[in-house]
């Protein structure tokens, strides 16, 4: 997919229209009459062997859509396999679809493409949009949709199999929990629904948080998409992309809480690192692994600005430090003029998403820091100015996002 003219214009308007045309199953989970509990003054699921550590109220479910309208921008659409390029998926199954919000905007960039008739399926433990009683709601008024609720712990989930051409796990690491340190049910449980020739996709993004180095980017870039997303701003990262721990003191600390605190509950900060290993696990049945990973500073960077000339430290630090002494590099491989509006539009998304993270995450961070409400109020406080008012990330911070697809085999024999 490259073309990413017009799905930005489409936003969450009309997204919540009741219409007769779609379908729900019986509840088929653990969670009670009463699914969610106020805590805090945010809304959680109220399961307490669940161990998802994110609200699921309004504000919460914005940033995530924040998150995926940003991701849809740099992976220019719905999805990276270059098998929807010109002829899109008839059925799709999104994973823990939360506000269905994904699918919505699959479904809205496909119909402006000519291909309206495409099957959804949402599979998640509630429902997070509409009444959760009106079998007729669905994400969009035009769109063919199905929701499943159903406790993703336990299998199998209540789907046929070869079901379906795409299923899209979007930002389920933290869902999953344990799951992700022994995914083999689950990659079952894909594979089973999955399509012989389907795709398997995973869109993530780290919880903490690295600093991007001073460095050149090479040229040519790879390919369209690279290159879209490097005019976006963003960085196509490569086994030799300079990242080392953030200067910024809000995130050294944010970094050792979320490591410390999703550990506890079987959750990695780092997802992206897993899902390449883990597609690998299945070279039995899967095929054609493709990953694009990107770094996307939370703001312009010093060295941006600049210009890449000098020694590139391990931290970064003594480099800006230095050039601030020699004043700003002027020739055209060096300082840039500023970002762009895209480019700046784009990292504002990152860094708000990322502040938005920071405090939906406020118990398991407090509890691991041991502060009081009233110091965790105060640090949060001095975070959200330091990081979205005083340039607080200019060293480098960033974002660090990927997609990985594969392909099911045609059978056993496939190679």
């Amino acid at each position: 997919m490259s073309s990413h003219d017009h799905f930005i214009t489409s936003s969450t308007e009309g997204s919540v229209a009741p219409s007769s045309a779609s379908a729900s199953t019986k509840p088929s989970s653990t969670i009670s009459a009463k699914p969610f509990i106020n805590r805090n003054n945010r809304t959680y699921i109220n399961e307490p062997t669940l161990l998802y550590p994110l609200p699921v109220d309004l504000t919460e479910l914005h940033r995530q859509s924040l998150r995926t309208l940003m991701l849809f921008q740099v992976f220019g659409g719905p999805t990276t396999a270059p098998e929807f390029s010109n002829k899109p998926p008839r059925s799709v199954l999104e994973v823990g679809c939360g506000s269905a919000f994904w699918s919505m905007m699959c479904h809205r960039y496909f119909a402006q493409h000519g291909h309206s008739s495409i099957s959804f399926t949402g599979l998640d433990i509630v429902p997070l949009v509409g009444s959760g009683l009106d079998q007729n709601w669905k994400p969009d008024k035009d769109m063919q949709w199905r929701f499943v609720q159903h406790d993703m712990r336990r299998t199998p989930w209540p789907i046929p199999d070869n079901e379906f051409d795409l299923i899209m796990v979007k930002d389920m690491a933290m869902c999953l929990s344990t799951f992700m340190r022994d995914p083999q049910t689950l990659f079952e449980e894909y594979l089973r629904m999955l399509k012989p020739g389907g795709v398997l996709e995973f869109w993530e993004s780290d919880h903490s948080i690295r600093m991007l180095r001073p460095h050149t980017v090479k040229a040519p870039v790879a390919s369209e998409d690279e290159g879209g997303a490097e005019k976006l701003g963003a960085y196509v990262m490569t086994n030799n992309t300079p990242l080392s721990a953030p200067l910024n003191p809000f995130l050294v600390e944010y970094n050792g809480w979320v490591t410390k605190g999703l550990d506890a509950l079987g959750v990695s900060a780092v997802p992206c690192t897993l899902i390449g290993p883990y597609l690998l696990q299945e070279a039995e049945t899967l095929m054609e692994l493709r990953s694009k990973r990107l770094a996307i500073p939370l703001s312009e960077i010093r060295w941006e600005r600049e210009g890449v000339g000098g020694v590139v430290t391990k931290d970064g630090k003594s480099y800006i430090d230095s050039m601030k002494k020699k004043g700003k590099a002027t020739d055209s491989k060096g300082g840039s003029k500023g970002l762009t509006a895209s480019q700046a539009a784009l990292r504002r998304t990152a860094l708000e998403t990322t502040v938005g993270m920071i405090q939906a995450l406020e118990p398991v961070l407090r509890d691991v820091s041991g502060k009081s409400q009233d110091e965790w109020d105060n640090w949060s406080g001095k975070m959200m100015n330091d990081l979205l008012r005083e340039g607080g990330t200019s060293w480098g911070e960033c974002l660090e996002v990927g997609a990985w697809s594969a392909r099911k085999k045609l059978s056993s024999s496939t190679s």
